[in-house]
This record gives C-alpha cells, structure tokens and sequence, in this order.
C-alpha cells in the first residue's frame, strides 16, 4: 500500500528530468574547483632523452662532435597570476553562484514532478470512488429487476419493463466497465510515473483532506505571496541569476586592467660524453733550440696535461642546474573594441536577468491569485455538489420505494436514478478537484506534502 508521499519519492527516484537536472547539479559543481585553482600556482614537470648521430652540438659542453651521442634533461616550471583585475575571483564566485542556480533548479523540477504524481494519485482515488459507485449501481439495478421479474411473473407488470431493467442493468455494468478501465489507466500512469510494474501496487485512502482544503482556503492569497515568493526555488534561481550575470560584468571589465604574472624554471641535462678533470700529469716537450757555437741545443718545458674522465650522471645532474625566474606585465592598450563589447553584452544580461526576476515575482503573484480562486471555487463547488447530492439521494430514496410497490414506472425510475448518478459524479470531481488545488496551494507555501494524512 503505497501513501502519497511514498509515491512522490519514487517518483522523484525515477524521474529522468529530475535525474538530469541533478547531473547539471553535479555538472555545475565540478566547475567550481577548476575557476578556484585558475588563482593558484601552475606547476609543470617535463623530461626528455635523445640520441644523436652525425654532426651535432653537445647541449652540456657546447662541443661540435661528429660522433653518436646520447643526451638527457629535465626540469621543473611554475607560472602564477598575480594581478588580473580580479577576473579569476569573480569568475570563481561566478561559479560557486551557478552552483547555487542550478540546485533551485533541481527542487524546482522536482517540486513539478511531485504536484505532478499528487496528481495522478488523486485520479486514481477519484477513479476508486466512481468504481465503488458503478458497483453499488449494478447491485441495486440487479435487485430492481429481480423485483421486475416477480412482478411479471404475478402479472403485476407488464412485461417491457423487465425489459428496461435488463436494458438497464446493462447500462450499468457498462459503467462499471467504464469506471473500472479507467482506474486501471490512472493506475498505469502512476506507475509509469514512478517505473514500477503496473498492477503491483495499491494505494492508501486520504480520509483527512476535507479539513486541509478548509485550512489552507483560510489564507489570503497576499499572505501566502508575500510568505512563499522568496522561498520559490525559480525566484531564488532567478535572483542568483541576477547575481551571477553582475559577476561577469566584473569579469568583462577585468579585461581592461593591467595583467601581472610570475613565472620560473628550474632544469638540468645530461650528455653522455661530458667529461670532467680528475687529475693531471707533467709532460717534457721541445719548445726550441740554442746555438752553441755552432751546436743546436734542444729547449724543453714542462706541460700540466688533465686528465679527463667520464663524468657520472648524479655529478651532471647537480653540476648542470640552471633556473630562471620571471617578471611579466601586460597592459592592454587597444583590442579593436572587443573588450567593450563584452562588457556592454554582460550588462544587457543584468538587465535581462533583472527582468526575469521581475517576472518571475509577477507570475508567482498571479498564480497564488489563480490557485486560491480555483481552490475556493472548486471548495464551493463541492459543497453546492454535496447539497445537490443529498437532495437526490432523498430523490432516489423515495423512488426505490415507490418502483417496489408499483407506483412508479420504469421511465421515471431511471430519469431520477440518472440524476442521482450525475450528482454522485459531481461531488467526486469537485471533491478531488479541490484536494488537488489545494495542493498547490500547499505547494506555494514550501510546504510541499507536509501534514498530509498519509504520513
């Protein structure tokens, strides 16, 4: 047996619209980190290996080889934007704005799939009760032509009226049908509403409703206005809305400031024929002669030759660091009007924004005024249908006494008992008209389903 609200939630569960407007929800959210870190440090790390064959320039000694050579770097950067014109922080407060937008959005759709499912399962009572009614009208007819049968049967009546009653009999088993079909429709709209199987579920009577249409009618519709407008989730989306759209104007006019950015390098490289000293040795060569007398005498000197040995990789690593830091300023001087145009479009979005707003406000105020009215014209139609009910239940009341004893005829009969079944079906729509509308009503108030008699 499921209750109202027990068919809301699972109609909330199901619904695809209030799914997708819970993944713009998240989609939304997973904005705000990216505008956020724009303001923090941009780290990078980047390593490289080549190998060379040929005429080539050792990037570590600067030598012109011609011979295989296997080189090696890596590094690590950073870049940071000191000064924007505050464009990055308003984009990120833009952000965390749209955010908040797109969660009233989500309880707007699923405020409307809720009034929605109330809807469906008031059809289903409505469809439940005209049932009930169709079924108590074939016993009744089935005994009234029991009644006409005997009467033929004594030649107390004549016989077309044993005919009228199985005509009539008739026509209320088709009603029957008739109301019975139409329980099983609003049954599967239900359930299609809330992806169940049809047929696999029932749903709970609401015996209390009379008493919360009263409540609600009790308020004017300029204290339920002035209590729900700020709390609508389409009015606070569209205040946001306002919000958001002044952010970027802050945004556009940023474009306009100086732009102040820092950024560095720190790197080192490796070649795998760099070489360093590790020592020396003393070579004697001739540098000349002397005459002796005729005699060349041999000059010789003493050399300091280093020795070179393969240098290792950590030795490279720490001996071949390089950095570099970096001031940069930018300052826009002409961009072909780009910047202004940016800026006079995100101010006709405020100005757009402020309107729908506006509009919002004014479509609020005129739906409180609508749903009050039908509510307390549906509350008055259902208690002229119950006045109008109790006179033809007298009506009828008297007619199936005097059918019984012979002193009506089988027209007549079914002219009242006609009336009667009109006036049973008047009271139950405008019975659950006015539930329904007042509903909304209870809607408006965010007070969505709360007190019902089925929690």
């Amino acid at each position: 047996m499921f209750t109202l609200n027990e068919c809301v939630t699972n109609a909330l569960e199901y619904n695809y619209s209030v799914r997708q407007a819970g993944n713009a929800l998240k989609a939304t959210r997973s904005d705000v980190t990216p505008a956020f870190g724009s303001m923090l440090p941009q780290i990078s790390a980047s390593a490289g290996n080549a190998w060379n064959s040929g005429l080539t320039i050792d990037p570590v000694t600067n030598e012109v080889r011609f011979n295989n050579l296997s080189t090696a770097n890596g590094g690590l950067g950073f870049g940071m934007t000191l000064f924007d014109g505050f464009a990055s922080l308003n984009t990120w407060r833009q952000a965390k704005v749209n955010v908040a937008i797109s969660q009233y959005q989500f309880e707007n759709a699923r405020n409307t799939v809720a009034l929605n499912t109330a809807s469906q399962y008031l059809s289903i009572l409505l469809a439940k009760e005209a049932e009930k009614v169709a079924e108590e009208q074939v016993k009744l007819s089935e005994g009234m032509r029991r009644r006409a049968e005997q009467l033929v049967q004594a030649g107390a009546a004549p016989e077309n009226e044993l005919l009228q009653m199985d005509a009539q009999v008739a026509r209320d088993e088709q009603r029957l049908l008739i109301a019975q079909n139409q329980t099983n429709l609003a049954y599967l709209a239900l359930a299609q509403s809330m992806g169940v199987e049809p047929g696999s579920f029932e749903v709970a009577d609401m015996s209390k409703a009379e008493m919360e249409v009263t409540k609600v009618l009790a308020i004017r519709p300029t204290q339920i206005f002035e209590s729900a407008a700020d709390k609508q989730p389409n009015i606070q989306a569209a205040s946001l809305q306002v919000e958001s759209a002044r952010l970027g104007v802050k945004v556009a006019k940023a474009r306009r400031l100086p732009r102040l950015s820092i950024n560095g390098q720190i790197g080192t490289s490796y070649s795998d024929l760099a070489k360093k000293v590790t020592g020396s040795n003393s070579v004697i060569v001739p540098v000349g002669y002397w005459d002796n007398g005729g005699t060349q005498v041999p000059v010789f000197t003493e050399y300091s030759v280093p020795i070179l040995s393969p240098m290792s990789f950590s030795d490279q690593v720490y001996e071949n660091q390089r950095r570099y830091i970096g001031l940069n300023v930018s300052i826009p001087l002409f961009s072909g009007f780009q910047v202004q145009g940016a800026v006079n479009r995100s101010v006709v979005n405020v100005m757009n924004a402020a309107l729908q707003l506006e509009q919002e406000r004014d479509n609020f105020e005129q739906s409180v005024q609508r749903a009050h009215a039908d509510a307390s014209a549906a509350w008055s139609q259902y208690e002229a249908a119950k006045k109008s009910l109790a006179a033809s239940q007298k009506a009828m009341d008297d007619a199936q006494v005097r059918r019984t004893e012979g002193m009506m005829t089988i027209y007549d009969f079914n002219a009242v008992q006609n009336t009667y079944l009109a006036a049973v079906s008047d009271v139950l729509r405008a019975k659950y008209d006015a539930q329904f509308k007042a509903y909304i009503l209870k809607f408006y108030l965010q007070n969505p389903l709360k007190g019902t008699p089925n929690e």
